[in-house]
């Protein structure tokens, strides 16, 4: 008792303010000029969408061209994965600072999308969604939203693993966004999960085998929330790691379980800040979707059952997603030690389902697991200013760094 009332003050001095900060509160935490709008679904979702109009020593009246960019982010996280590291090595702010007009999406049930005109959170029916519902209402509203506050034609779309999906689905399922988007940048795309390694390899036969009792489940109960942010579960663990070195070394390898192993440098000092923000809720019918997408290898849309299915899509079973429908640039970003959107998923199922002549030359990062495609301290290098000299060759009259 009296070694466990010892580390509590210590384990507490380390604590990270960015940890207590919404994410307006983190922007402006380093300098920058923030903005929060609402987008409003077609089927009453209210969304939140976080504005970064420009970089921290950008003149704000200057005239020169700020394209629009929107971050989509992965499932189980939120539109804060790409602001938790300081300016060098946070994805909004390097985009931000780099000439670009910085949006960030929330995906229906995440932290900041947790509103609907008639339903509350507490309410089944609120959870009753999959990647189809954030396809067809969220990522849409929030293209169209995001061209009008900006006043250009076109914005330009980085995905993280989930949010490449909901990239490449949106394009497939409403070909008319193709004109409103003027490159997809997908940073550990994922097709399908199937091809999954290390534990995550483990969810696909229990997937499979419990499959029965999910649909008995799914009907009988609905959809609820999962993976909700526990903060006050998350900090102890984490202020343990950082109080003793010798726990260090466990702690920082325990991602690596489930999401590949890394030879980059991950800020161990920022654990507070990532385990304050992440994980963030999504519903049960969003993980059994990617189930059955990981299940079949297949991309297509939710399997409910035959009856609904008729009732949805006008035939037994679900269809598929129909990627020739892209017409888009492409560019992957993707790593062989990535164990979640890996080399097999994307040659074995994405590059097959996507015309040749789209797909750019992708970029292959040395030791990357899927996280590090937010939180490497080296992500500077190794994909942001890639992406911003693409760019630049299109926008002659970007705004200068």
């Amino acid at each position: 008792i009296l070694w466990m009332l010892a580390i509590v003050p210590i384990c507490y001095s380390l604590d990270d303010p960015e940890a207590y900060m919404n994410m307006m509160d983190m922007i402006r935490h380093w300098g920058y000029p923030a903005e929060q709008h609402e987008v409003i679904t077609a089927d009453g979702y209210i969304l939140g969408l976080h504005r970064i109009p420009h970089g921290r020593h950008s003149d704000a009246n200057s005239s020169c061209h700020r394209p629009p960019v929107m971050f989509s982010h992965g499932l189980g996280g939120g539109p804060s994965m790409f602001l938790l590291n300081p300016p060098e090595s946070s994805p909004a702010f390097l985009l931000a600072d780099a000439g670009f007009d910085v949006f960030l999406i929330s995906h229906r049930g995440t932290t900041y999308s947790k509103r609907h005109v008639t339903l509350a959170p507490w309410d089944n029916k609120f959870w009753q969604f999959t990647i189809d519902e954030i396809v067809k209402y969220d990522a849409t509203a929030t293209i169209d939203k995001v061209l009008q506050l900006n006043g250009a034609s076109q914005l330009y779309w980085v995905g993280l693993s989930q949010g490449t999906a909901v990239g490449f689905m949106t394009l497939a399922d409403f070909p008319a966004y193709n004109s409103k988007v003027k490159a997809l940048f997908q940073l550990g795309p994922v097709a399908t999960g199937g091809f999954g390694k290390g534990l995550i390899s483990l969810v696909y036969p229990l997937y499979r085998v419990a499959k029965p009792i999910v649909d008995f489940y799914r009907m009988a109960f609905g959809s609820h929330e999962v993976a909700p942010q526990i903060s006050f579960i998350y900090r102890p663990l984490v202020r343990l790691c950082l109080a003793f070195p010798y726990i260090g070394p466990v702690c920082n390898k325990a991602p690596q379980l489930l999401m590949g192993p890394s030879t980059r440098t991950l800020n161990i000092s920022r654990a507070p800040v990532y385990l304050s923000h992440t994980p963030s809720s999504t519903s049960t019918w969003n993980g059994l979707h990617w189930g059955q997408l990981a299940s079949r290898r297949k991309i297509e849309h939710m399997d409910h059952n035959p009856l609904e299915n008729i009732q949805r899509y006008g035939q037994e079973a679900p269809p598929p997603y129909n990627y020739s429908q892209i017409d888009v640039p492409i560019h992957l970003f993707w790593s062989k030690s990535d164990w979640l959107a890996t080399q097999e998923d994307i040659e074995t199922v994405l590059l097959k389902e996507l015309r040749k002549e789209i797909v750019q030359e992708g970029k292959e990062i040395d030791g990357y697991n899927h996280i590090d495609f937010f939180v490497a301290t080296d992500i500077a290098e190794t994909v942001y200013n890639p992406i911003t000299e693409i760019v630049r060759r299109q926008e002659k009259d970007m705004c200068e760094r």
